[in-house]
Protein backbone atom coordinates (compact mmCIF):
# COMPACT_ATOMS: atom_id res chain seq x y z
CA UNK A 1 0.00 0.00 0.00
CA UNK A 2 2.66 2.32 -1.05
CA UNK A 3 -0.18 5.14 -1.34
CA UNK A 4 0.78 7.07 1.02
CA UNK A 5 3.19 8.40 -1.52
CA UNK A 6 2.78 7.19 -5.03
CA UNK A 7 -1.04 6.32 -5.20
CA UNK A 8 -2.49 8.76 -2.45
CA UNK A 9 -1.68 12.00 -3.84
CA UNK A 10 -5.23 13.09 -3.12
CA UNK A 11 -3.78 12.24 0.73
CA UNK A 12 -0.78 14.54 0.30
CA UNK A 13 1.86 16.33 -2.43
CA UNK A 14 4.93 13.88 -2.53
CA UNK A 15 7.67 14.46 -0.29
CA UNK A 16 10.52 16.70 -1.58
CA UNK A 17 14.20 14.81 -1.27
CA UNK A 18 16.34 17.04 0.77
CA UNK A 19 18.60 14.65 2.83
CA UNK A 20 20.62 15.67 6.31
CA UNK A 21 23.73 14.73 6.15
CA UNK A 22 24.67 13.46 9.93
CA UNK A 23 28.85 13.80 10.27
CA UNK A 24 29.99 11.57 12.54
CA UNK A 25 33.99 11.88 13.58
CA UNK A 26 36.41 10.16 11.42
CA UNK A 27 33.72 8.85 9.46
CA UNK A 28 31.76 9.71 5.65
CA UNK A 29 28.67 11.42 6.93
CA UNK A 30 25.82 9.32 6.80
CA UNK A 31 22.90 10.02 4.48
CA UNK A 32 19.32 10.52 6.75
CA UNK A 33 15.88 11.77 5.43
CA UNK A 34 14.93 12.83 8.94
CA UNK A 35 13.02 10.15 10.47
CA UNK A 36 13.28 9.33 14.01
CA UNK A 37 12.55 6.56 16.05
CA UNK A 38 10.76 8.71 18.69
CA UNK A 39 8.32 9.72 16.22
CA UNK A 40 5.45 6.82 17.55
CA UNK A 41 1.69 6.84 17.51
CA UNK A 42 0.77 8.71 20.89
CA UNK A 43 2.55 11.09 20.19
CA UNK A 44 0.96 15.00 19.71
CA UNK A 45 1.38 17.22 16.60
CA UNK A 46 3.35 19.42 18.77
CA UNK A 47 5.87 17.06 19.96
CA UNK A 48 6.56 15.52 16.12
CA UNK A 49 7.19 19.24 15.25
CA UNK A 50 9.88 19.82 18.54
CA UNK A 51 11.31 16.08 16.84
CA UNK A 52 11.19 16.88 13.07
CA UNK A 53 10.47 20.48 13.05
CA UNK A 54 7.78 21.93 10.30
CA UNK A 55 6.33 19.48 7.75
CA UNK A 56 7.11 20.36 3.76
CA UNK A 57 3.76 20.02 3.65
CA UNK A 58 0.34 19.55 5.73
CA UNK A 59 -3.22 18.86 4.57
CA UNK A 60 -6.99 17.27 5.29
CA UNK A 61 -7.43 13.99 4.98
CA UNK A 62 -10.97 12.30 5.38
CA UNK A 63 -12.84 9.16 4.53
CA UNK A 64 -16.78 8.82 4.83
CA UNK A 65 -17.07 9.27 8.61
CA UNK A 66 -13.36 9.50 9.09
CA UNK A 67 -11.71 13.03 9.41
CA UNK A 68 -7.37 13.18 9.85
CA UNK A 69 -4.29 15.16 9.13
CA UNK A 70 -0.98 14.29 7.06
CA UNK A 71 1.93 15.72 7.43
CA UNK A 72 4.40 15.43 4.72
CA UNK A 73 8.09 15.19 5.69
CA UNK A 74 11.13 13.83 3.40
CA UNK A 75 10.92 10.40 5.09
CA UNK A 76 7.59 9.73 4.41
CA UNK A 77 4.26 11.10 6.20
CA UNK A 78 2.33 11.01 9.61
CA UNK A 79 -0.98 10.69 9.88
CA UNK A 80 -3.26 12.08 12.93
CA UNK A 81 -6.38 12.17 14.33
CA UNK A 82 -7.48 14.74 16.99
CA UNK A 83 -4.32 16.10 17.06
CA UNK A 84 -2.37 12.65 18.04
CA UNK A 85 -0.75 10.90 15.53
CA UNK A 86 -2.30 7.51 14.80
CA UNK A 87 0.33 6.31 11.94
CA UNK A 88 3.84 6.69 10.95
CA UNK A 89 5.18 5.69 7.39
CA UNK A 90 8.38 5.44 6.41
CA UNK A 91 9.22 5.04 2.38
CA UNK A 92 12.49 7.43 2.13
CA UNK A 93 15.31 7.08 4.66
CA UNK A 94 18.53 5.15 3.46
CA UNK A 95 19.49 4.72 7.23
CA UNK A 96 15.79 3.40 8.39
CA UNK A 97 15.31 0.05 10.25
CA UNK A 98 12.56 -1.45 11.18
CA UNK A 99 10.87 -3.75 12.93
CA UNK A 100 12.52 -7.32 13.02
CA UNK A 101 15.43 -5.17 11.22
CA UNK A 102 13.23 -5.01 8.04
CA UNK A 103 14.53 -2.33 5.44
CA UNK A 104 13.30 -0.33 2.85
CA UNK A 105 14.02 -2.15 -0.55
CA UNK A 106 14.12 -5.74 1.44
CA UNK A 107 12.77 -8.78 -0.60
CA UNK A 108 9.24 -10.15 0.71
CA UNK A 109 11.53 -13.53 1.17
CA UNK A 110 14.20 -11.87 3.50
CA UNK A 111 10.85 -10.32 5.26
CA UNK A 112 9.85 -14.03 5.83
CA UNK A 113 13.73 -14.54 7.45
CA UNK A 114 13.36 -11.58 9.50
CA UNK A 115 10.10 -12.37 11.04
CA UNK A 116 11.45 -16.04 11.67
CA UNK A 117 14.39 -15.06 13.70
CA UNK A 118 11.91 -13.33 15.79
CA UNK A 119 9.70 -15.63 16.82
CA UNK A 120 5.93 -14.59 17.90
CA UNK A 121 2.35 -15.91 17.49
CA UNK A 122 1.24 -12.91 15.34
CA UNK A 123 -2.24 -12.26 13.82
CA UNK A 124 -3.36 -9.84 10.90
CA UNK A 125 -4.35 -10.11 7.42
CA UNK A 126 -2.58 -9.79 4.01
CA UNK A 127 -3.90 -6.99 1.34
CA UNK A 128 -3.15 -7.90 -2.33
CA UNK A 129 -4.39 -5.87 -5.64
CA UNK A 130 -2.85 -3.64 -8.60
CA UNK A 131 -3.06 -0.35 -8.26
CA UNK A 132 -3.47 1.74 -11.99
CA UNK A 133 -2.93 5.38 -12.12
CA UNK A 134 -1.96 7.37 -15.45
CA UNK A 135 1.54 7.21 -14.21
CA UNK A 136 1.72 3.63 -14.53
CA UNK A 137 0.69 0.33 -12.69
CA UNK A 138 2.17 -0.92 -9.04
CA UNK A 139 1.81 -4.29 -7.97
CA UNK A 140 1.08 -4.06 -4.25
CA UNK A 141 0.89 -6.20 -1.51
CA UNK A 142 0.27 -5.06 2.22
CA UNK A 143 1.16 -7.39 5.55
CA UNK A 144 -1.13 -5.72 8.63
CA UNK A 145 1.02 -6.96 11.73
CA UNK A 146 -2.06 -6.12 14.28
CA UNK A 147 0.15 -8.31 17.30
CA UNK A 148 2.98 -5.75 16.39
CA UNK A 149 1.24 -2.83 15.01
CA UNK A 150 3.43 -2.42 12.27
CA UNK A 151 2.13 -2.67 8.22
CA UNK A 152 4.73 -3.38 5.56
CA UNK A 153 4.03 -2.64 2.11
CA UNK A 154 5.67 -4.75 -0.75
CA UNK A 155 5.97 -3.86 -4.47
CA UNK A 156 6.63 -5.97 -7.56
CA UNK A 157 9.65 -4.72 -9.20
CA UNK A 158 8.27 -5.05 -12.66
CA UNK A 159 4.26 -4.83 -12.70
CA UNK A 160 4.67 -6.41 -16.07
CA UNK A 161 6.09 -9.80 -15.19
CA UNK A 162 4.02 -11.69 -12.82
CA UNK A 163 7.23 -13.42 -11.34
CA UNK A 164 8.39 -10.66 -10.34
CA UNK A 165 9.74 -10.43 -6.74
CA UNK A 166 8.56 -8.06 -4.48
CA UNK A 167 10.38 -5.48 -1.95
CA UNK A 168 9.44 -3.16 0.60
CA UNK A 169 8.75 0.08 -0.40
CA UNK A 170 7.59 1.21 2.84
CA UNK A 171 7.13 0.31 6.70
CA UNK A 172 3.86 2.19 8.80
CA UNK A 173 4.01 1.97 12.48
CA UNK A 174 0.32 2.46 13.55
CA UNK A 175 -2.02 2.05 16.64
CA UNK A 176 -5.13 0.74 16.29
CA UNK A 177 -6.96 3.78 14.55
CA UNK A 178 -3.71 3.94 12.14
CA UNK A 179 -4.27 0.68 11.60
CA UNK A 180 -7.95 1.01 10.51
CA UNK A 181 -7.68 4.02 8.62
CA UNK A 182 -4.91 2.52 6.51
CA UNK A 183 -7.46 -0.51 5.64
CA UNK A 184 -10.03 2.08 5.09
CA UNK A 185 -8.70 3.78 2.27
CA UNK A 186 -7.32 0.72 0.45
CA UNK A 187 -11.04 -0.38 0.57
CA UNK A 188 -12.22 3.01 -0.62
CA UNK A 189 -10.08 3.21 -3.81
CA UNK A 190 -11.13 -0.39 -4.06
CA UNK A 191 -14.64 1.22 -3.90
CA UNK A 192 -14.35 3.64 -6.58
CA UNK A 193 -14.11 6.43 -4.36
CA UNK A 194 -11.10 8.07 -5.87
CA UNK A 195 -10.88 8.24 -9.67
CA UNK A 196 -7.74 9.02 -10.69
CA UNK A 197 -6.63 5.53 -9.02
CA UNK A 198 -8.42 2.08 -10.08
CA UNK A 199 -8.16 -1.16 -8.07
CA UNK A 200 -8.15 -4.61 -10.17
CA UNK A 201 -7.50 -7.93 -8.23
CA UNK A 202 -7.60 -7.16 -5.17
CA UNK A 203 -7.76 -10.09 -2.49
CA UNK A 204 -7.78 -10.28 1.37
CA UNK A 205 -7.23 -13.33 3.59
CA UNK A 206 -5.75 -14.10 7.50
CA UNK A 207 -2.38 -13.93 8.48
CA UNK A 208 -1.01 -15.98 11.33
CA UNK A 209 2.95 -15.59 12.09
CA UNK A 210 3.58 -18.46 13.89
CA UNK A 211 7.15 -18.99 13.97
Amino acid sequence: MRAWTRCRQAVTALALTMPLLIASCGHQAAVTNGYRPDVVPGITRARVIDLLGKPHDEGPFSLPGVQAQVMTYPFGQVLLRDGNVVAVSVNDDPQFRGPFGVTLGMSEDDVRAALAAHPRHRTGHRESYDAIEKSGDTRTKDLYDTTDHVMIEFTATNANDAMAPFNVAQVTYANDAGLALLDAFTKARVDGLYPDVHVDNFTSDDWQGKR
